[in-house]
C-alpha cells in the first residue's frame, strides 16, 4: 500500500467511525501510529506532537489530549482529500504541497501554544529540534539564537543544495513506482551525512549552545 494509499485509508476509518456515532476525540484517539507516522510525512516534523510516545514525554492531560486529538481529526479530514487532488508528480504540486504544509504548521503552532503549558512547549520544540536534526540550523529562530553569520549561512546553503541534488533523483524514482523500502533508506543516510556537514559549519561556542537546545535526548521508538 502506499504511502497516499495509506493516509486516505486512515481518513476512511475516521470518517466511519465518526459515522458510527463516536465522537471526533475519540475517533482520531483511535488513530493507529502508523497513520500518525503518514500524517508526519505529509505534513512535516511539528506534527510528531501527536505520536503517542511524544504526548506521554510531554506528560499531557487527559483534556489536553482531547484537545489535540481533536485537531488532529480535522488535519487529517482535510489533508486526504488535498493530496488526492495533487497530481503524481511536477513542480506545481511540490509547490501546493509546500503551501499546504506551512498553513498547516502556522495552524497547529497556534493550536500547541493554546493547549500546552510553557514547559510542555520548550520539550515540545527539544524532540522537534532532535528529530530534525543539523537541517534545523536553516531556521530563523534557530539561527539567530546561535547568531549564524552569513558565511556560515552560505556554506549551509551550500550543503542543503548538494544534498537537494543528491536526493531529487531518488524521489522522482519513488515517484515513478520505484520500491520505497529501498530508497528511503538511501535517502536516510544522504540526510545523516549532510547533517554531519551542517554541524560541522558551526564554531564550538554554537555547538555547545545547539545541544543545550536540544536538551536530554529522545527517543521517538520507529
Amino acid at each position: 500500500m502506499t504511502s497516499r494509499n495509506r493516509f486516505r485509508f486512515g481518513v476512511m476509518t475516521l470518517a466511519v467511525a465518526a459515522l458510527w456515532g463516536q465522537s471526533f476525540q475519540r475517533a482520531a484517539a483511535q488513530v493507529p501510529e502508523e497513520n500518525r507516522k503518514q500524517v508526519v510525512e505529509a505534513l512535516g516534523t511539528p506534527f510528531i506532537v501527536f505520536r503517542e510516545s511524544v504526548l506521554d514525554e510531554l506528560k499531557v492531560s487527559d483534556e489536553q489530549k482531547g484537545k489535540l486529538m481533536q485537531y488532529l481529526m480535522e488535519r487529517v479530514m482535510e489533508t486526504g482529500p488535498f493530496l488526492d487532488s495533487l497530481a503524481k508528480t511536477g513542480q506545481e504540486r511540490e509547490e501546493k504541497l509546500k503551501e499546504h504544509r506551512k498553513n498547516a504548521q502556522e495552524k497547529l503552532a497556534k493550536q500547541v501554544k493554546e493547549v500546552l503549558e510553557p514547559g510542555q512547549l520548550n520539550r515540545l520544540r527539544q524532540v522537534t529540534l532532535q528529530q530534525e536534526g543539523s537541517f534545523a540550523l536553516g531556521q530563523d529562530e534557530v539561527q539567530k539564537e546561535l547568531k549564524i553569520s552569513q558565511e556560515q549561512l552560505k556554506k549551509f546553503m551550500a550543503v542543503v543544495q548538494e544534498l537537494q541534488k543528491q536526493v531529487e533523483p531518488l524521489v522522482k524514482q519513488a515517484q515513478s513506482g520505484g520500491n520505497p523500502e529501498e530508497i528511503r533508506p538511501k535517502i536516510e543516510q544522504l540526510r545523516k551525512d549532510h547533517a554531519k556537514k551542517l554541524e560541522a559549519i558551526l564554531t564550538d561556542a554554537q555547538k555547545k549552545q545547539w545541544k543545550e537546545l536540544l536538551g536530554p535526548p529522545f527517543e521517538l521508538g520507529d
